[in-house]
């Protein structure tokens, strides 16, 4: 199978979840972004993006990130965005079962996208791919060694950090963290491609 073809398996497979394809009609879109870029973000905010083409609903999660990650330079050739259900239903209401084989079929997506960096919205996110428990306060910010040689970050999640702009502005230190994170992922991006 061409890489192509091992991305509509991977679509039909999730499509075939039994309570993802019961949850809606609405088509599986496995990331938004460039599928051959460095970088990695996974979320669980199903907001995070519209379409394969960095389009979001006005007011989103997606919006609010993807004009941070512009005003931080980090450049929509260098990144795709997923989710862990690529659906509306989150993660933590899935059945055990479902969780792993969700789990399996994203461990499937990065070894089709192979990136050299992931970052992991939100200690949810960050535990269940990782599966281990997190440490916000240790972890938050730095960068880690992950399996083939894959490096990650753990930062917050998307809508959290929105949610606390709009209620205590741009200095609270959450999301003062929020940008240092995007920061350094942009130095590390560039360290990394060269």
């Amino acid at each position: 199978m061409n890489k192509e073809e091992l991305w509509e398996e991977l679509k039909f497979e999730i499509g075939n979840l039994e309570r993802l394809k019961n949850s809606t009609e609405q088509e599986i879109i496995l990331g938004s972004g460039n599928k051959d870029g460095s970088l990695l973000f996974i979320g669980d905010d199903n907001k995070l993006y519209e379409d394969k083409d960095l389009r979001f609903e006005i007011g989103s999660s997606g919006e609010f990130f993807i004009k941070l990650c512009d005003l931080a330079e980090i450049s929509p050739k260098d990144y795709l965005i997923t989710t862990l259900t690529k659906q509306e239903l989150k993660f933590r209401d899935l059945f055990e079962e479902e969780q792993i084989k969700i789990l399996e079929l994203l461990d499937m997506q990065i070894s089709l996208i192979s990136p050299k960096l992931i970052v992991f919205f939100g200690q949810s996110v960050a535990e269940a791919v990782l599966r281990r428990e997190v440490n916000m306060n240790k972890e938050r910010g730095k960068f880690y060694k992950w399996k083939g040689g894959i490096e990650f970050l753990i930062t917050y999640d998307v809508e959290y950090i929105k949610k606390v702009r709009e209620n205590t502005g741009r200095k609270s230190k959450a999301a003062l963290d929020f940008w240092k994170d995007l920061q350094n992922i942009k130095n590390k991006l560039e360290e990394i491609n060269g």
